[in-house]
């Protein structure tokens, strides 16, 4: 083979190999923008769209027996519009989940029945809108909770928290039930029942997961 032969093999072999080299990077980026949508799973979104106090107030336990300041009892309703977004484009998320009440720290279980709960599912992408009334009637507060309440009492605004403490299942993937927290930091108004709008900032949720095996 005569040397511009071989010169000129050479450059074509090379050629193909670095035409084959960037098909099949081609192929690997195509099929693997395809395959992540499906291997990923991503946790849902929520976002407190309106929210207000109906009743928010501190009593004296009338069979406290402790030294000054006796022991107060905090009685609130509260409203919390949350939504719920699914940001996963194949999978669907079912949720169970029941709400809860905190306030300075202290955490209070919901003593409502079904407005308290929810069991809901979301398409791919699907977002929907939740309505909680949570309430409890004399439930112990710390002095310092209660010292806290003044404060803000005074304020005209206060600062609560509602959570929501939730299971949820994805489509396609494991059928396995994974535990997720729901916590919207909100700040309120105490106000009428019958007041038809009242200010509110939209707020954040933040989402707690826990990571087990399927989840």
């Amino acid at each position: 083979m005569a040397c511009w032969e071989r010169d000129w093999w050479q450059k074509r072999h090379c050629e193909c190999t670095w035409t084959k080299a960037a098909l099949w990077l081609a192929f690997l980026l195509l099929t693997g923008g395809l395959i992540a949508p499906f291997a990923v799973v991503k946790p849902p979104t929520a976002t407190a769209g309106y929210a207000f106090l109906t009743r928010f107030e501190l009593s004296p336990s009338p069979n406290s027996t402790a030294k000054p300041p006796p022991l107060q009892l905090l009685s609130y309703n509260a409203t919390v519009h949350i939504a719920l977004r699914n940001p996963n484009l194949y999978r669907g998320i079912s949720y169970l989940a029941l709400a809860a009440f905190s306030f300075n720290g202290t955490r209070f279980d919901d003593e409502s029945s079904a407005a308290g709960v929810v069991d809901l599912y979301l398409d791919a992408q699907e977002e929907k809108t939740v309505r909680l009334e949570v309430g409890g009637v004399d439930r112990k507060l710390p002095a310092a909770g209660a010292a806290e309440f003044a404060r803000q009492k005074e304020a005209g605004w206060f600062e609560v928290e509602v959570r929501l403490d939730a299971v949820v299942q994805y489509d396609m993937a494991r059928k396995t039930w994974c535990p997720l927290d729901i916590i919207c930091p909100l700040r309120l108004q105490l106000v009428d029942s019958d007041v038809a709008a009242i200010a509110f900032n939209k707020t954040k949720c933040t989402i707690l997961r826990v990571k087990i095996s399927g989840c």
